[in-house]
């Protein structure tokens, strides 16, 4: 039934000759769109389809986006074959317009996905199954886990990457855990790091073995992921490993290393930490004042280090202090000292690190130091604490 009153077939026109002639801005197609999407005119649905052929075969994401949008919009859920199979077409994009109305479309009725996912998911064309296969994992079931495993062995790394992230949830499902560490094994770089990656959310202490054995993996970009999942593991097991990863060939695996080090916690891992602490390169007390911060909890001793790091000399590590607690669950009044004595920092890079982290981390100060850094001499720091002076 049609629920607002326009020239739908007009406005569509409209719609596509924008999508074409890109003459215009966004702003002055925009309520078109809201008006089209919100029509329920099916009568549009066949030149809908139209057009989205046509942009496709043309390569124009920007139109596909644009009618995808109002497909969604007048069809709903009948419209997720649709767009689904539009996303099998690679037009060297992001996808991410198209992406978040598939994704809305999952969530609003998972049940009624499922029979068009799952057929996409087991579609003899790679690139229909791939989207039908990542699909899946907005609606996945644990019934689905052997589908999923069958396309972890599929020839296709792609086909296999996409299945391995819409494993169902590992932690308490065996059979997903040993997909996944099957998956270890891939000759695939990207295939790997799926699963690397999956299995960091499992909090299960039986992966810490399997993760660490790609501790000495070809592709530096694994053994990245491997040091950030076991951070994301917080198990005290991953200690022996992550300290051998922040020697590392590679920057960016050294980089991770702390970080994972700060979230695992314990002994020996504040030991490390506080010896990076005091190193002489910048970077690395950098480094060390972020992890330290996620473990500030478990250990007394480190406290004091960030409050010494709060003074350091190098304006980077004590941004480094506040950037820290800003991704942590501790209390928050633990840091009210530290973010309140930063405050008048004289590098404007510190001062725009606070205002980011005043609402979150010292709340009652919060109003008064970004209505002062509302005036402040850096136009950044301005710029900054007026974005956040009215968020809550």
């Amino acid at each position: 039934m049609v629920t607002q009153m326009i020239d739908s077939a007009g406005a569509l026109e409209a719609v596509v000759r924008h999508a074409t002639e890109l003459e215009d801005d966004y702003d002055d197609i925009a309520p078109i769109l809201t008006a089209l999407a919100a029509c329920g005119d099916s009568t549009l649905v066949p030149r809908l389809h139209e057009a989205l052929d046509r942009f496709l075969d043309e390569q124009n994401c920007y139109g596909r986006d644009l009618i995808a949008g109002i497909l969604a919009g007048i069809q709903g859920q009948a419209a997720l074959p649709a767009l689904l199979r539009a996303s099998a077409r690679d037009l060297g994009d992001d996808q991410d317009s198209l992406t978040g109305d598939i994704i809305d479309l999952l969530h609003t009725n998972k049940t009624a996905a499922r029979p068009t996912v799952l057929e996409l998911a087991t579609d003899g064309t790679p690139e229909l199954r791939r989207a039908g296969l990542w699909a899946l994992g907005f609606v996945v079931e644990a019934q689905d886990v052997e589908l999923l495993a069958a396309a972890a062995a599929d020839a296709d790394p792609q086909v296999r990457s996409v299945a391995i992230g819409s494993i169902p949830n590992p932690a308490g499902d065996d059979r997903a855990f040993q997909v996944l560490v099957m998956a270890l094994r891939d000759l695939d770089d990207q295939v790997r790091m799926s699963a690397v990656s999956r299995l960091g959310y499992t909090a299960r202490a039986d992966a810490v073995a399997p993760l660490a054995a790609l501790a000495a993996d070809p592709d530096p970009q694994v053994r990245s992921m491997v040091a950030y999942a076991l951070g994301q593991l917080r198990k005290v097991e991953a200690t022996p490993t992550l300290l051998r990863l922040r020697h590392d060939p590679d920057r960016h695996v050294r980089e991770n290393a702390p970080e994972a080090l700060g979230s695992v916690g314990g002994t020996a891992a504040v030991d490390a930490l506080l010896l990076i602490a005091g190193d002489d390169d910048p970077l690395l007390r950098a480094q060390a004042a972020r992890a330290l911060a996620k473990a500030v909890d478990s250990d007394p001793r480190i406290p004091p280090q960030l409050t010494t790091l709060a003074q350091d000399d190098e304006p980077a590590v004590r941004a480094a202090t506040i950037s820290g607690p800003v991704s942590t669950d501790s209390v928050r009044s633990r840091w009210a000292s530290l973010v309140v004595g930063l405050a008048n920092d004289p590098d404007p890079v510190v001062r725009q690190r606070v205002a980011v982290a005043a609402r979150r981390l010292v709340p009652d100060d919060a109003s008064e130091i970004l209505h002062r850094y509302a005036s402040d001499a850096d136009p950044t720091v301005r710029r900054v604490a007026d974005a956040w002076r009215w968020r809550r």
